[in-house]
């Protein structure tokens, strides 16, 4: 099978006819370029098919997997806990209770799951529109015109691989029982202390490398060469994949860093 990535300028057999969402879902797969120039000649809604999707693969995954992040939360808590125990020697017996009591509401798999779900939906959206902005001011510098609510629409399509993950990693926990504790190449870096990983750069990049992040980029590149068939492609998808990974990694580091100290 061989993906047209470096094919014709391949709007001109894709803005007469519209295909239709199955078309187009398996298009995606060996026919990426083509498929997301259809994207952009016909982008009205089409954003809302990976959306819905994505926000069902993530349903799904909380929903089998609620209990053990309950569980997950409920020891991060007792590790933060154990941490701070100089700070609680100096509360009452009442108020180191209901400390303890606030944490272990939080790590209920209602809330666990719930708030999760909330944060994917709403991470889903403005990584989108963080993703466009990216391409569509790499674009803009290299003299194209384009729509960017049409960018966005087929940006939302590259998202895709990541919909197949999280339904991977829902068969994995239903099979297995387990969290998939070390996503991407983490394993190979990580130190089984969850706390100090979340703080250690390293771990967060290799987490986000696998075989969809792959995938994921070969579609933006896609995406690019849909909108721009000249050159730059590379570079620009080289400097999106630079960016996206620094914001993947620097806000749950801080985060981290000042969860933790």
């Amino acid at each position: 099978m061989i993906l047209d990535l470096d094919e014709g300028n391949p709007m001109e057999a894709t803005t007469t006819v519209q295909k239709s969402t199955l078309s187009l879902l398996i298009g995606i797969i060996d026919r990426p370029r083509s498929t997301l120039a259809q994207v952009l000649a016909f982008p009205r809604w089409k954003w809302a098919v990976p959306a819905v999707l994505g926000l069902l693969a993530v349903a799904i995954l909380l929903a089998v997997s609620a209990q053990l992040l309950a569980e997950q939360a409920a020891q991060q808590q007792a590790l933060a806990f154990s941490r701070i125990q100089g700070q609680l020697d100096n509360m009452t017996e009442a108020q180191r209770a209901r400390v303890q009591q606030q944490m272990q509401a939080f790590a209920s798999p209602l809330v666990v799951a719930g708030t999760a779900f909330a944060s994917r939906a709403v991470g889903l959206f403005i990584g989108w529109a963080i993703g466009t902005l990216i391409i569509y001011f790499g674009l803009v510098v290299g003299g194209l015109e384009i729509g960017f609510g049409a960018l966005f629409a087929g940006y939302s399509w590259t998202s895709l691989p990541f919909v197949v993950r999280d339904l991977v990693d829902a068969a994995f926990v239903m099979f297995s029982g387990a969290l998939r504790v070390n996503p991407g190449l983490s394993y190979f870096v990580a130190t089984g202390d969850l706390l100090a990983d979340a703080r250690n750069p390293l771990w967060l990049v290799t987490g986000q490398l696998d075989l969809f992040f792959l995938w994921h980029i070969v579609l933006v590149y896609a995406l690019i060469k849909a909108a721009r068939p000249k050159t730059g492609a590379v570079v620009l998808t080289l400097l999106y994949t630079v960016i996206y990974l620094a914001l993947r990694v620097l806000p749950p580091l801080l985060a981290a860093q000042l969860s933790f100290g």
